[in-house]
């Protein structure tokens, strides 16, 4: 009898054995599974929170670029007056000195003259030994000869003191020349540290610089002239926008799928436990891997009213669109002869869908402002924005190129639809001077 009550007892308890421990792993998958959701929430609130501390900084950055930018353009436009100003100056004080030097000969005589009255004055000649009637003849033209001799003095005079005050006036405005030029070095030094941050910044946030490089070179391989080239652009950043869009919105439909199998997954379980047990908490979805940062919301769409574009540099007018060029075709758009190394600005808020050389022209941008509007600019030296990043008009792109000893010029195409259309009406121009 004790040994039957003995087995009854062990097999109770081996029974006992194999209920607990499934129920025991059970709890401890469910635990594990609770603290790796935790854990990768807390990555995924990090990731957001680091991405808009950084988002925060480019727009901080942004505001401060758009205000060193328009330092050095005013620089730029003060430098290049002075610089008219000056040659004007040294213009005039050439043509003096020439003047001067052709007149040599009757200013010695007007001082020769002068010399001798001041060594023989009228009255001395009532006391030459000369007849009575010469000196009365000589006093006659002396008194004839002095008022000349005096204008031509008051004149030399004038005209030397013209040229001393001018000479006076080029000193000082060489001095403006040289403040100036220093202040502009400071504005381009701060503006390369400025743009230099944005660039580290936009490098993080964005993970595919090189294949918006590779995109940019295939583009301009396959255009042949810039009219392809812009259409090539915006038929790609179409076709890039609706595979975003499916992507995302497939991302989105897997992530509620997902969630709604971690819900019954968890629906399930607690019932199938005697103990009641928390639910795994739901995750938010983490921020996917962008190739840019999403439209930030102070971006603004693209201006219906007329003068709402900045003029991307401080310069002269050369070309207007529509104008007959020398290969007889109309102009598509316009050209702004500047000074070199001129600072170029967005125009107005946009995203860069591409930047990279093209062909002959240099350095290509082009700026997508939303509405269908597209703004093109070439012959940059230098560009300081990368594919996808977002824009605020006034914030520094580039600087000036050209060749050696040409006028840098920069050309100005702006789109709608992929037609180029007139931008002097969306621009602030004066005459044949344009300003921002």
């Amino acid at each position: 009898m004790n040994r039957e009550k003995t087995l009854v007892l062990a097999v109770f308890a081996v029974l006992s054995l194999t209920t607990i421990q499934p129920a025991a792993a059970q709890q401890k998958e469910l635990k594990d599974i609770e603290r790796a959701l935790r854990r990768d929430r807390a990555q995924a609130e990090e990731l957001m929170q680091r991405a808009a501390n950084l988002a925060r900084e480019i727009q901080a950055l942004q505001v401060e670029s758009i205000s060193a930018a328009r330092g050095a353009q005013d620089h730029e436009a003060r430098l290049s007056a002075l610089e008219a100003l000056l040659a004007d100056l040294e213009s005039q004080e050439s043509a003096k000195v020439e003047a001067l030097a052709a007149r040599r000969g009757q200013l010695g005589f007007t001082l020769g003259a002068l010399q001798r009255i001041a060594l023989q004055p009228s009255d001395a000649l009532l006391l030459s030994p000369a007849p009575p009637i010469d000196t009365v003849r000589s006093g006659m033209l002396l008194r004839a000869a002095i008022p000349a001799i005096e204008a031509r003095a008051a004149a030399l005079r004038a005209e030397l003191d013209e040229l001393a005050a001018l000479r006076t006036q080029i000193a000082a405005r060489r001095s403006q020349e040289s403040e100036t030029a220093a202040a502009l070095a400071a504005d381009r030094v701060r503006l390369t540290a400025l743009i230099e941050r944005k660039r580290e910044l936009w490098a993080v946030l964005t993970q595919d610089q090189k294949a918006a490089r590779e995109r940019a070179a295939r583009l301009a391989a396959r255009a042949k002239d810039l009219r392809e080239l812009m259409e090539t652009v915006v038929r790609e950043e179409r076709q890039s926008a609706a595979r975003a869009a499916r992507e995302a919105k497939q991302r989105a439909a897997k992530a509620a799928q997902a969630r709604e199998q971690d819900t019954k997954r968890a629906e399930a379980e607690k019932a199938r436990k005697s103990a009641p047990s928390a639910a795994p908490s739901q995750e938010p979805e983490a921020p996917a891997t962008q190739t840019a940062l999403a439209r930030p919301p102070n971006i603004r769409p693209f201006p219906s009213a007329g003068r709402s574009l900045i003029v991307p540099a401080r310069g002269k007018m050369k070309t207007r669109f529509g104008q007959t060029q020398s290969d007889g075709r109309a102009a598509r758009g316009i050209v702004i002869a500047a000074r070199k190394g001129a600072q170029i600005v967005a125009p107005f808020d946009g995203k860069v869908v591409y930047a990279g050389k093209f062909r002959s022209y240099g350095q290509i941008l082009i700026i997508e402002h939303g509405g269908r509007y597209h703004t093109l600019l070439s012959g940059l030296g230098r560009i300081d924005a990368v594919v996808g990043q977002w824009l605020l008009a006034g914030e520094p792109v580039g600087i000036l190129g050209g060749p050696p000893g040409a006028t840098p010029e920069l050309y100005l195409e702006l789109r709608h639809a992929g037609r180029p259309i007139n931008p002097l009406p969306w621009l602030a121009t004066t005459g044949d001077k344009v300003r921002s």
